[in-house]
């Protein structure tokens, strides 16, 4: 994968958890932002037909290496 495609896929999966933040915050919303970023993105998605190659490659990378996040709550819940 190209490195600027991959830039673009990760701001866009950011921006949507931002965006999903920003409404928690001035809805005071119990709900976490990430989860209603991920409704907006599956929203967008499925009103565009389906990801795009280069954020589906960027996903599937992040989903590859999504165990090394859980070793810091682990070694948390460990202490």
């Amino acid at each position: 994968m190209r490195e600027p495609a991959l830039l673009a896929a990760i701001t866009l999966l950011l921006l949507f958890q931002l965006a999903g933040e920003a409404i928690v915050v001035f809805r005071a919303l119990p709900i976490p932002g990430p989860v209603i970023g991920m409704g907006l993105l599956f929203a967008v998605l499925a009103w565009r037909g389906g990801p795009s190659v280069d954020l589906r490659e960027t996903a599937r990378g992040l989903l590859q290496h999504l165990s090394l996040l859980f070793v810091p709550a682990g070694v948390g819940v460990m202490l």
